[in-house]
């Protein structure tokens, strides 16, 4: 058995669901179909909630007609009359609901986390239903399962974790009898239901781990998540352009670079995988013939000394004094404390002999974070900055590849370096002016050329220092 994601940009048009049923169809193997909501409609929904909310009812109506439009344009796909009305009936009282959703929400001037998640949710829960009458009008037996029945979460709306031993529970009792007869469930990613039914979500990206744990708790053979590019890529194709695919990525590769910035997977999604051992593989629903990537337990062996670049910009630094001696553990503590309670996740930390640098996402994350250093200690921030790390299983062993991740950006200011003994990567903050050419050049050196013989046994002290800072796994370097 398969499970087959197909993301917003791969059900979008017309044209898109066309290439979904025959990618669908060529599958010959049991399957289960996951689908984002169509490109759009999830920001459409927030903007929707949030205008609401501020009172603004007719910028929420206008929001929500056009949504009923375009997919009642799509829904003209379904060749069948009473199907089609069947289908139009289904998506109207849908459509009702955020009605009735948003019209409180303006009453009241608020939409709380859980109305938020139960408005938002429609997008998928539209774009499925969707998806399961157009497969079925094509002649597969496409059956809708409303995602909610089967995928359990925690109440922590609009980033609920999965409760996942009752979600594989509940796949078996009314999705596992569907594949063994033969018919192909199709439900919403992202979208579930907390035990006592409120609607839930599992936060931006959350199809791809939607996909994850269908296929965990069904004991798939593969998950393939469908997308617009041709699998993980070695670099962000937007900074540059001779970027190629990666055939092949270990779990291990594949959770870091999409934690640094890789956008083809959700940083959760290989969690279920990974348990279950399951391949998870990458393709491209505009060009299905493709191979795509494979992601898979166990090293991957490959010519290159590396397996990708990721980035991630609109980042800012906090270098923090620390004290000596006995006070500096508590000082430590306070500053991640600090970042804990303005809720702002941490990209990259490195500790020095007189400070800690934490890197933040820029904006209102660092100026709450700001605000919760202040009683913390003096702190000086950094902004415009951006991460690039390489990744790599190799990286690990600490052998020639990280001298030659140095030596490629020498020419370009680092504010902060960091590498955990063991790691996979070896990350770079940098100004992120300077981030195009630091891929440039890490692209050139990693995948453009050979390392040289005396490469292969240089040390793994990375050039900073040749063991971890007291209190820390990471050394700093300030330009």
């Amino acid at each position: 058995m398969v499970v087959m994601k197909f993301g917003g940009s791969s059900v979008a048009t017309a044209a898109a669901l066309r290439r979904v049923v025959s990618i669908v169809g060529a599958e010959r193997r049991p399957r289960v179909v996951v689908v984002s909501a169509l490109g759009g409609v999830t920001d459409t929904l927030l903007g929707l909630a949030a205008r609401a909310a501020a009172g603004d009812e007719a910028a929420a109506r206008r929001a929500l007609q056009q949504l009923r439009d375009r997919h009642a344009s799509l829904a003209a796909i379904v060749r069948d009359d009473a199907d089609r009305r069947t289908l139009l009936a289904c998506l109207d009282a849908a459509w009702r609901d955020v009605a009735t959703l948003a019209g409180a929400a303006v009453l009241l001037k608020a939409c709380p986390p859980a109305a938020t998640d139960a408005i938002v949710a429609h997008g998928e829960l539209a774009s499925s239903r969707l998806t399961a009458a157009i497969l079925k009008d094509a002649g597969q037996p496409a059956e809708w399962v409303d995602a909610r029945s089967v995928v359990v979460t925690d109440a922590r709306h609009q980033q609920a974790s999965p409760c996942v031993d009752q979600t594989a529970d509940r796949l078996l009792r009314i999705v596992g009898p569907l594949v063994a007869r033969g018919a192909v469930p199709v439900l919403g990613g992202f979208i579930g239901a907390t035990a006592d039914g409120a609607t839930s979500t599992l936060g931006r990206g959350g199809s791809d781990l939607s996909a994850s744990l269908v296929g965990a708790g069904l004991g798939a053979r593969e998950i393939q998540i469908w997308s617009d590019v041709d699998g993980m890529l070695t670099a962000d194709p937007r900074l540059f352009g001779r970027a190629r695919a990666v055939d092949r990525l270990s779990f291990g590769e594949a959770s870091a670079l999409a934690r640094f910035g890789a956008k083809v997977l959700h940083p959760s999604t290989v969690g279920p995988a990974v348990l279950a051992t399951i391949p998870v593989r990458i393709l491209n629903s505009h060009q299905p013939a493709g191979r795509g990537t494979t992601v898979t337990a166990g090293p991957v062996r490959r010519a290159a000394p590396a397996a990708g670049i990721a980035c991630l910009t609109g980042l800012c630094a906090f270098d923090v004094p620390l004290p000596d001696g006995s006070g500096r553990p508590a000082a430590l503590a306070a500053v991640y404390g600090a970042c804990a309670r303005a809720e702002a996740p941490v990209h990259l930390t490195a500790v020095s002999d007189g400070s800690v640098a934490i890197v933040v996402d820029d904006g209102e994350s660092g100026d709450r974070v700001e605000a919760q250093l202040d009683p913390v200690g003096r702190a000086t921030r950094r902004g415009g900055l951006a991460l690039v790390a390489a990744v790599g299983d190799g990286l690990a062993s600490g052998r020639g590849i990280a001298w030659r991740v140095l030596g490629a950006i020498d020419a370009v200011p680092v504010h902060v370096i960091s590498r955990a003994p063991g790691a996979n990567h070896l990350a770079c903050v940098v100004n992120q002016s300077d981030l195009a050419l630091a891929v440039e050049t890490l692209h050139a050196s990693l995948f453009e050329r050979r390392p040289s013989r005396d490469e292969g046994d240089a040390a793994s002290g990375l050039g900073v220092a040749p063991r971890p800072a007291a209190g820390g796994t990471s050394q700093e370097l300030r330009a």
